[in-house]
């Protein structure tokens, strides 16, 4: 389904996936996909497993906790300051401060895809609400909506 996040099954564990790149020299193109990796940081930020270095450059992706859905791919945008930090954080094979979209078996080399891993996280942090992302605190509406539309007898 193009245009919107898509469910994927990695390791028989469903999780979501992204339609398009996002972050430095991402395609940064699907608002609903953007909106989901700022919404990722800012529910992050307020996570208490969250370390607290991480939780600064985390917070500064959404200062005000709006989720716009743009990125300009730059160095300097707190999204992809955020996603580099991360990824440095958890020995992530690439760290180029880009999140893919996950292809194939979902891994590179001995590690998932770097969304998969941030869907995981969110799997972890909200055990309860898990798929369902519209039940998730702040939800941004562009991706409620989408993942409404990959799975629409939700």
């Amino acid at each position: 389904m193009e245009g919107c996040m898509t469910p994927y099954i990695h390791f028989g564990a469903f999780t979501w996936n992204l339609d398009s790149s996002v972050g430095k020299g991402g395609q940064n193109s699907v608002a609903a996909d953007v909106s989901y990796i700022q919404w990722y940081y800012w529910l992050a930020a307020k996570n208490p497993k969250t370390p607290p270095d991480r939780q600064a450059i985390y917070r500064l992706v959404n200062p005000t906790g709006s989720f716009t859905g743009a990125c300009t791919g730059r160095d300097d945008d707190p999204l992809v300051r955020a996603i580099m930090a991360h990824q440095q954080a958890l020995s992530h094979p690439y760290v180029d401060g880009r999140i893919s979209v996950a292809r194939g078996e979902g891994k590179l080399g001995e590690k998932a895809f770097f969304i998969l891993r941030l869907s995981a996280r969110l799997a972890d942090m909200f055990p309860d609400q898990w798929p369902r992302l519209d039940r998730i605190e702040r939800c941004p509406p562009s991706v409620a909506e989408a993942m409404k539309k990959a799975v629409p007898k939700i």
